[in-house]
C-alpha cells in the first residue's frame, strides 16, 4: 500500500508546489533501483493552476477534461484512474495524474453539491494504491474541497510555512481544518512535519519566526529550506532541482550536489523515507 504524503497550507506562495516537485523526484530517486512497485511514486496535483506538473510533465500535465483528474472528482462513477495516469519527464518511476485547468477549476465549484464530495479522491486513488511506494499531493492555496479531498487522502501532511508573521498566523485555519478532517474522515492523519521556507536567516524578523516555530513544534519543526536561486530556476526550466543541478555521478540514489537547495531538500527526502519506514 503506498504511503500518501500531502504538502498543504492555506497561504500561497509559501512553497507548497516547490516541495511537492522536489520531494515525489526525490524520492523516485531514491527509489530507483527497487523494482516494481515499491520503486514507483506519483504526483498528484490538486491545484487548478497545475504549476507541480508543469515541473514534472511539461507538455503531457494538460489533457481532455474527461481524461484528466477532474472526471476523476466529478463523475459517478469515476472513470478508470489507472488509465489516466502517465510517466514524468524526468525520472522513470515518477508519475503524474495529468489535469485541466478549467475542469478543475469546475471541480472546486461542483464538488460542494456533490455526494461524498470530501472523500472522491480517497476513494479514487485506492485503485493505485498497490502500484506505488508513495502517492504526493499538491494542493491549492485556499479552503475548499479540493483541500479537504486531498487532506481526507492523506496519511501525513507535510506543511510550508513562510517565515513571516503573516506565513506563522495563517496557520491557525489550516490547523482548524485539519482538525475537522480529523475528527469527521482520517483521525489518524498525521503531521508529518512543519516545514519553513523561503528562509533568509540574515534578517532578524526570521531568525524570530524560526525561534516561535521551534518553540511551538519542538518534535515536528523540520529544517529548513533557504531562498534559493536554483529553485526558481529549476522551476522556469520545468524540472526538479535534482535534474536541475545533479552531482557529478548519482550513485546509490545520491541526492545532493554543491546546490544548498539539492543538500536541504535531500535531507527532507531522507526524513520521509525515515519516519515512513521504506
Amino acid at each position: 500500500m503506498a504511503t500518501t504524503i500531502t504538502i498543504a497550507n492555506e497561504k500561497g506562495g509559501v512553497g507548497k508546489t516547490t516541495t511537492t516537485v522536489n520531494l515525489a523526484a526525490g524520492l523516485a530517486i531514491q527509489l530507483a533501483e527497487t523494482a516494481g512497485p515499491s520503486g514507483r511514486v506519483l504526483l498528484v496535483d490538486m491545484d487548478p493552476q497545475g504549476h507541480a506538473l508543469l515541473a514534472a510533465a511539461y507538455g503531457t500535465h494538460d489533457v481532455a477534461p474527461e481524461q484528466s483528474l477532474a472526471a476523476v472528482l466529478m463523475e459517478t462513477p469515476p472513470p478508470s484512474i489507472q488509465r489516466m495516469v502517465r510517466q514524468g519527464d524526468h525520472h522513470l518511476n515518477l508519475y503524474v495524474l495529468p489535469s485541466n485547468r478549467s475542469a478543475m477549476v469546475e471541480a472546486a465549484r461542483v464538488l460542494p453539491t456533490m455526494m461524498a464530495n470530501e472523500t472522491r479522491l480517497m476513494h479514487a486513488l485506492q485503485a493505485v494504491q498497490n502500484q506505488f511506494a508513495y502517492i504526493i499531493i499538491d494542493t491549492p492555496p485556499n479552503t475548499g474541497d479540493l483541500l479537504v479531498n486531498a487532506l481526507v487522502a492523506a496519511d501525513h501532511l507535510i506543511i510550508p510555512v513562510e517565515t513571516s508573521y503573516l506565513g506563522v498566523s495563517g496557520l491557525r485555519e489550516l490547523q482548524n481544518t485539519i482538525e475537522q478532517v480529523r475528527l469527521h474522515f482520517k483521525p489518524q492523519l498525521n503531521i508529518l512535519g512543519y516545514l519553513p521556507t523561503l528562509v533568509e536567516e540574515q534578517r532578524s524578523e526570521v531568525r524570530e519566526i524560526l525561534d516561535q516555530l521551534r518553540q511551538r513544534y519542538p518534535k515536528q519543526m523540520l529544517n529548513p529550506i533557504h531562498k534559493s536561486s536554483d529553485l526558481a530556476y529549476a522551476h522556469s526550466s520545468h524540472m526538479d532541482v535534482f535534474s536541475y543541478r545533479p552531482p557529478r555521478q548519482r550513485s546509490g540514489g545520491q541526492l545532493a550536489s554543491s546546490s544548498r537547495a539539492t543538500q536541504e531538500y535531500g535531507e527532507l527526502v531522507l526524513h520521509v523515507l525515515q519516519q515512513t519506514s521504506r
